[in-house]
């Protein structure tokens, strides 16, 4: 088995090869076909473009044995669709890691439940939670979020693009997958190579520590209103310090506040 730290290195080539263009559009067009809609289909024929390539790869790996596992069209056709419905979500360099893992492993071609299994090594290459795991340790840790020595920076930004108010209240149904389709966003641009960095806790005039939970439920009480009216506008202190971006929503925030009736100081 290769080394963890040579993954990256491996995942690029490997990529290339599972990779080839697709002359089908993944655009929807229609003026009342709905963004979300849109997305949704862009992602079904994505994973089924992704699983394409994924058979093509199994058959050159394993030939006759491959031939010998799907012998007719329609169990291949079927068997797709059910590999379709398991690999929702996952981007290609996590496959094209667990098809090299599966050459190393699997004399015959594997299950879906042991690709699976390849698949979440190759989280652990790269340091990373699965999705699920992720998912319980960041509603574990909602409360602090700041205080808390986490796994792997991926979960915090999964949590805070989530929102840790939702995190909170909403039912697993609701918060999942929401969590999981941030999760994995940010799983693929760590795979690329970015570092992500946790904000450092931020300190008020006294040096203690900022507890915003506890400035939502004073700003709440004051204006009478519900806490989850008043999360939103604290979603910038998620974003990088001193970046424009971070100020830009600050700013926005404290308009908002000043017009429902809030004109105290807010973090910076």
């Amino acid at each position: 088995m290769k080394e963890p730290q040579a993954v990256q290195n491996l995942v690029k080539p490997l990529a290339n090869k599972l990779a080839t263009p697709s002359a089908t559009s993944t655009t929807q067009t229609g003026e009342q076909a709905s963004y979300q809609s849109q997305q949704q289909d862009e992602a079904q024929q994505q994973t089924r473009v992704l699983v394409n390539m994924l058979f093509a790869r199994f058959k050159a790996i394993y030939t006759h044995k491959f031939a010998s596992a799907y012998s007719t069209p329609d169990e291949v056709k079927l068997a797709k669709r059910e590999w379709a419905v398991a690999l929702k979500g996952f981007q290609e360099p996590l496959l094209a890691y667990a098809v090299e893992r599966t050459k190393e492993v699997y004399a015959w071609p594997p299950t879906i439940s042991e690709f699976l299994k390849l698949i979440h090594t190759a989280y652990k290459a790269y340091g990373l939670l699965d999705p699920r795991t992720a998912y319980y340790e960041a509603c574990q840790c909602r409360s602090d979020p700041l205080q808390y020595k986490w796994t792997h920076p991926a979960v915090y930004f999964a949590g805070a693009q989530t929102g840790w108010y939702k995190l909170k209240t909403e039912e697993e149904r609701i918060s999942w997958p929401l969590f999981e389709a941030n999760y994995l966003k940010i799983v693929d641009r760590v795979i690329s190579g970015e570092r992500l960095s946790i904000p450092k806790v931020f300190m008020i005039e006294d040096k203690q520590t900022l507890d915003i939970d506890e400035l939502i439920r004073s700003i709440s009480k004051a204006l009478s209103l519900a806490e989850e009216e008043i999360a939103p506008m604290f979603y910038y202190i998620h974003k990088t310090p001193g970046s424009g971006i971070r100020k830009q929503y600050r700013k926005i925030s404290k308009e908002k506040l000043k017009v429902l009736g809030y004109t105290g100081a807010l973090p910076e």
